[in-house]
């Protein structure tokens, strides 16, 4: 009788490895994958067309791209960097002074290691995507709305560009973060930290490319006009990546129909 009970203990378990490998295929393989609902040339008609707004920068300023300057931005190669389609709804093991170190001489943001790993500790957003998307927002902390806009007794602050449309980015930028009450550094950090979770995360927009470019559904839903958004905040991130030896994992390419 023993011997029985051992053999149906074992088969349920063998049954449920079985169980958890194919859901595992399911759910993390191209084979089952209903997200793709485009190919690749289909993407680039619907991001190209009337009404979707692509920029690049040239002589420092920003300029309408063109179909050509988005193919080439959208393209899933080795040109472009792979931390653009990493995960970044993970956590990376930092410390706050590991943090205040690549923050150092940067502005308005220096010293604020900890807002930073409690933004990630909070809504799950990835440390180094956050500090190099700051970054790269505010041109290293230096810019007019990261040093805060004063209304009335008050100073607001935005470091993520949350709002700053590109008619008129600093008009805008600042009405964003008054409506969220951002009234210092630290406020703005998490509630930007906030505002990639509900409005990216929550809908499967969980890398730079996808936050950019939106494969499920493009033209709709992107965090910035500009075609090398990614592209630039990636490339931060590498570096950062590199100076404290962390793993680089969870990276996805396969975002459309072939």
């Amino acid at each position: 009788m023993e011997w029985i009970k051992k053999q149906a203990t074992l088969l349920v378990a063998a049954g449920l490895l079985v169980i958890f490998a194919i859901l595992f295929v399911i759910y993390d393989t191209s084979l089952f994958d209903h997200r793709k609902t485009h190919t690749f040339d289909e993407a680039v008609e619907k991001q190209t067309s009337d009404g979707v707004i692509n920029t690049k920068e040239k002589d420092g300023r920003f300029v309408n791209a063109s179909k050509k300057d988005v193919e080439e931005a959208m393209a899933v190669d080795s040109q472009h960097h792979n931390l653009k389609h990493m995960d970044i709804s993970e956590k990376v093991p930092l410390s706050k002074s590991e943090v205040n170190r690549l923050l150092k001489g940067k502005g308005v943001l220096e010293g604020q290691g900890q807002a930073f790993l409690d933004a990630q500790d909070k809504y799950e957003v990835n440390a180094l995507y956050l500090v190099s998307h700051a970054l790269v927002e505010t041109g290293n902390g230096q810019s007019e709305l990261a040093h805060g806009l004063k209304s009335g007794h008050e100073r607001y602050y935005n470091f993520f560009g949350i709002g700053a449309f590109d008619a008129n980015a600093l008009k805008h930028g600042n009405s964003y973060a008054k409506k969220e009450k951002w009234t210092s550094p630290r406020k703005a950090i998490i509630g930007g930290a906030r505002f990639v979770r509900y409005n990216y995360f929550k809908h499967h927009q969980l890398s730079l490319y996808q936050m950019r470019w939106n494969p499920q559904n493009p033209g709709t839903n992107q965090y910035a006009s500009d075609v090398d958004w990614d592209d630039n905040i990636a490339q931060l991130m590498a570096r950062y990546y590199d100076k404290y030896g962390i793993k680089k994992d969870h990276i996805h390419k396969d975002y459309y129909k072939k």
